[in-house]
């Protein structure tokens, strides 16, 4: 396709997105029959009728549909070609971008970027915040070499490239759990004050469930939407939580008590590099320093040594790459 038709392409997804040539038309500051020649050009080009025209209506065909998302890529790598110039121009092209969940960036990418950093000094990294709900639908123009985020979430134009399993720990202050034991039965939790995540946070299900099964019913103090407000609560002796292993590290001191339960309750992050993309040397450094702090960090809580985490390494050939 001749790059002159970017602009055709740009005027299939308005008129897609918009409903109408009309709002389409509104949209790109053009009239009506320059966005109409515009998709008659592209369609006259690829071969097929991108829209079913019933009833004076626009529907998108379903050869439409197929073409559509490859014409969202080519548009967002399109886009994203001046930022890359930038980073070429400024020397920040081989920079590892790394985006996680609030979770993930307070919790477990510090540990890692910190051991990269004192590893792999002159190369920094950078680490953007995003929701579960910007990563799921992230496009090609918001390139990150890494992605962080809690199982089963899959972005958009990205592979899956490892699953990591953790045990999550239970935070609580010191005294608020008077066994002295490394491992906490659930049952001993009856009545005590909790901070609950909302019913949408990633793992939440997985505990209220544990906690049913195991016949326990505790008192929900306040609920949050944030992983690290639980963990100052906790901190700041308003109740327990349930934590991951690296966010639960981050308060860690003689008011709090960090301990494992039994059952376990288990969790997973999922790692994702872009679809077709070789992964960089720096990317794979980043990957290696992850794994270590994995395996040092979700065995352990309370007094016990660490112990490896179960790390499922799905696509591995392409992380060796």
């Amino acid at each position: 396709m001749h790059t002159s038709n970017l602009k055709g392409l740009k005027a299939f997804l308005a008129v897609v997105e918009c409903g109408s040539v009309t709002e389409a038309a509104n949209r790109l500051a053009l009239t009506q029959s320059g966005v109409s020649r515009q998709l008659s050009a592209i369609e006259e080009e690829v071969g097929f009728a991108l829209f079913d025209r019933i009833r004076g209506r626009l529907s998108v065909s379903r050869k439409g549909a197929a073409f559509l998302r490859h014409a969202q890529r080519t548009l967002d790598v399109v886009e994203n070609l001046p930022r890359a110039a930038l980073a070429i121009a400024s020397g920040a092209a081989d920079r590892v971008v790394i985006a996680g969940t609030s979770a993930v960036v307070h919790g477990l990418l510090p540990f890692a970027v910190a051991r990269y950093i004192n590893e792999r000094p002159g190369s920094p990294p950078s680490i953007t915040m995003r929701s579960l709900q910007e990563i799921a639908e992230i496009g090609a123009q918001g390139h990150f070499d890494l992605i962080v985020a809690p199982a089963p979430l899959q972005p958009r134009h990205y592979d899956l490239l490892e699953t990591m399993d953790f045990q999550l720990c239970l935070a609580a202050p010191v005294d608020l759990l008077p066994i002295d034991s490394d491992d906490v039965s659930l049952v001993h939790l009856n009545g005590l004050p909790f901070i609950s995540l909302d019913p949408f946070a990633s793992y939440q299900e997985s505990v209220v469930r544990a906690l049913t099964a195991a016949g326990t019913t505790v008192r929900f103090t306040c609920e949050t939407s944030s992983v690290v407000t639980a963990a100052r609560l906790v901190a700041l002796g308003a109740g327990c939580a349930f934590l991951d292993p690296f966010v639960a590290r981050t308060i860690a001191g003689p008011k709090v008590s960090l301990r494992k339960t039994s059952p376990a309750i288990r969790h997973s992050y999922s790692i994702f590099a872009p679809s077709n993309t070789p992964i960089g040397e720096e990317t794979r450094h980043i990957l290696a320093s992850l794994r270590t702090v994995v395996d040092e960090f979700s065995g352990s809580a309370g007094h016990h040594e660490p112990q490896p985490a179960k790390i499922s390494r799905k696509a591995a050939t392409k992380a060796r790459g």
